[in-house]
């Protein structure tokens, strides 16, 4: 019989904050799904875990907000606003967690937003300018661009250096989407205009 102690240090040395009931299930090596429960309501009683949403826990009430958001959704990934902000790309400040999903729905948990907009699978699946740090998927710089421009014609971004506008180009034609490859071609002239001067 597992220590309870050591049940924590499991979940705590795994890297991660956020757990899914069947992150847990493998973590603690526990295939009796009632146990299972009944353990976990026992460390919520106890203060040693936390409910965060339905089925998604956590060890500590200071939980990874981007974690949760993939959790909440796991066939996602973060972008648009959120990634815009992370990436330095867009100097406004975004409250929301904004990631891209296969449906269109929104989650408030513990005075957070988070918003997941729709995508189509062919996209969301394609996984060129996606980073998995083991814990959550965030667009890089080029995808995040692109993703914004194929959700919010005409945006405008603060800070272009550092992008790749080889990469944004063939990350452009994963939408099938004209506008979004006119639009990334006219930013690429712009991107190349300034790094003339």
């Amino acid at each position: 019989m597992m220590k309870h102690n050591t049940r924590i240090e499991k979940l705590i040395s795994s890297g991660k904050n956020v757990f899914s009931i069947n992150d847990i299930a493998v973590i603690w090596e526990i295939t009796d799904r009632r146990k299972l429960i009944e353990i976990i309501k026992h460390y919520i009683r106890n203060k040693r875990l936390f409910s965060a949403h339905k089925g998604i826990y956590t060890y500590d009430e200071k939980y990874d907000t981007y974690d949760l958001a993939q959790k909440l959704v796991p066939l996602s990934y973060i972008s648009l606003y959120t990634a815009l902000q992370n990436h330095g790309i867009c100097f406004q400040h975004y409250s929301s967690i904004f990631c891209v999903a296969m449906k269109s729905r929104i989650y408030e948990i513990n005075n957070q937003t988070y918003i997941y907009k729709q995508i189509k699978g062919s996209i969301l699946f394609n996984s060129v300018g996606l980073i998995n740090n083991g814990k959550y998927t965030i667009a890089d710089k080029e995808r995040t661009i692109c993703d914004s421009i194929y959700f919010f014609p005409g945006i405008y971004f603060d800070n272009l250096r550092n992008i790749d506008t080889e990469k944004l180009k063939n990350i452009s034609n994963i939408y099938s989407n004209l506008r979004v490859e006119k639009e990334v071609k006219k930013l690429m002239d712009i991107i190349n205009n300034e790094r003339k001067s």
